[in-house]
């Protein structure tokens, strides 16, 4: 017996699984008509360097994109510049790399992230190549899973361009690295690719130091197995760490270089400033704070008390301070323009105000400085983006169409939208996607088969070519 409330439940699913894909497509189809019809130009009287850009996809055959357009997309639709221009570059690539599948993806048929594998498997091909993945993977669409297709895919783009396939496993036969990842936990996460021969030393290496090491303590209840993976993986680990203070010729971090920030909280009732919980180290994430000492243990440490940025004094002309540097870092840890994730020790000091080249408007004060990345400051520099700084740390920006937004050290804040009529996204699919024409019924193993039609791709065979003859009779 049916339930009623779960046909009701499924139809409910299948209505909001189609409307997810429709409103994909919407925003695909929405920014690709947006970088084409993107009509922010520079002044010609401009200085080159203030100029905009257009930026390479990294796609054989799909054309530049203006980086004005990418700063105002990414600030409205609150993603990174450089995620932006990936998500460009892949749409442009699927539509002009890809057109089947573009279609299949713009009738509802395919999901986009579908459509965003196929389209990174081939990245790297001349277009033709793509053309012809193209063909492939959109006729298994039509009689497989997507996961199917997918777990194909890599053969087809080897079967495209056979010699990128070589000259890539070629590369692949001398790559070597090793990659020490950021803290979690505080511990990294350690992994590489080097030759066999160093391979295998470093783990005797590791086996014979680890050998020498006391047995770390058990917690309760691990049965024997266990016991013994454990005691090994902690006394290799512990190996590792003395391994490399022996290559060093030092027992501490002393010659490294490393920025640990402590913020404090807000005074406790015998008016002191007790220390938050965690710290963070630049470069490699956060720390819990009870752990500095072991971590920093033996280092040379260098404490740099940071007070209220405001209370900076101002410097004596345009260049601010080093005192003004590092109190920006604090106050905005990342660019102030909208969504960055730039960190400020990589941006430029902007004066939000410009400051007179000849220094005659005075002295460089806190209140008209911010961490700006350099691409965000040519464009403001240049005039499309206005901003203002009515108070310390705070940053309020408009975009050359009119959206708006308040940045401060804790993020970003949308704060108007121009009133635009949006057309509601449409319902999905319109109309059946184009077919491939049939082919016609035959033995594929007969002596003269009929030939597919003209118009029929190279890719993929019939897909009764597809397995081996039948076994001849006796």
């Amino acid at each position: 017996m049916v339930h009623d409330g779960a046909a009701t439940a499924f139809a409910a699913m299948a209505h909001a699984t189609e409307s997810v894909r429709a409103a994909q497509v919407a925003e695909i189809v929405a920014l690709l008509d947006a970088a084409a019809c993107y009509g922010v130009h520079d002044d010609l009287h401009l200085p080159r360097a203030l100029q905009g850009k257009w930026l390479p996809t990294g796609r054989d055959g799909v054309a530049k994109v203006s980086e004005r357009f990418l700063l105002e997309a990414a600030a409205v639709t609150k993603r990174t510049f450089g995620s932006m221009l990936e998500r460009v570059a892949c749409a442009r690539s699927v539509q002009v790399r890809h057109p089947r599948m573009w279609q299949h993806f713009v009738e509802g048929l395919v999901e986009w992230w579908v459509a965003v594998k196929v389209e990174d498997a081939c990245r790297q091909l001349p277009k033709e190549a793509a053309l012809e993945v193209d063909r492939r993977a959109s006729h298994w669409l039509g009689m497989h899973s997507a996961w199917t297709v997918l777990s194909e895919v890599e053969r087809w783009v080897l079967d495209a361009d056979p010699e990128r396939a070589a000259r890539k496993a070629a590369l692949a036969a001398d790559e070597r690295f090793v990659h020490v990842g950021r803290f979690v936990d505080a511990h990294c996460g350690l992994f590489g690719k080097v030759s066999a021969a160093d391979g295998v030393i470093f783990d005797q290496a590791l086996d014979q130091i680890a050998d020498t090491l006391p047995a770390p303590a058990l917690p309760e209840g691990v049965p024997e197995e266990e016991a013994r993976k454990f005691v090994r993986d902690q006394r290799r680990a512990a190996a590792f760490g003395v391994f490399a203070r022996l290559a060093v010729g030092q027992a501490s971090l002393m010659d490294v270089e490393m920025v640990v920030h402590v913020p404090a909280q807000h005074p406790d009732t015998d008016g002191g400033l007790p220390l938050a919980p965690t710290a963070y180290v630049e470069r490699w994430g956060g720390l819990l704070t009870k752990s500095l000492p072991s971590f920093l243990e033996g280092a040379k440490v260098t404490v740099r008390p940071v007070i209220d940025p405001n209370l900076i004094p101002d410097a004596a002309g345009h260049e601010p301070s080093e005192a003004q540097r590092l109190a920006l870092q604090v106050r905005n840890p990342r660019s102030t323009f909208p969504f960055s994730t730039i960190p400020a020790a990589r941006c430029d000091v902007d004066h939000t105000v410009a400051h007179h080249p000849s220094g005659s408007q005075g002295p460089t004060s806190m209140a008209n400085l911010g961490p700006l990345d350099r691409r965000a400051h040519r464009a403001k520099t240049a005039g499309h983006w206005h901003l203002e700084q009515p108070a310390p740390g705070v940053f309020l920006w408009r975009s050359p169409h009119g959206y708006e937004f308040e940045v401060t050290g804790s993020g970003t804040v949308v704060t108007r939208k121009p009133d635009i009529q949006v057309p509601s996204i449409p319902d999905l699919p319109p109309e059946p996607p184009p077919v491939d024409p049939a082919w016609p019924d035959h033995d594929p193993w007969a002596e003269d088969p009929p030939q597919p039609p003209d118009d029929w791709p190279a890719w993929p065979r019939h897909p009764d070519d597809l397995g081996e003859p039948p076994p001849q009779a006796a």
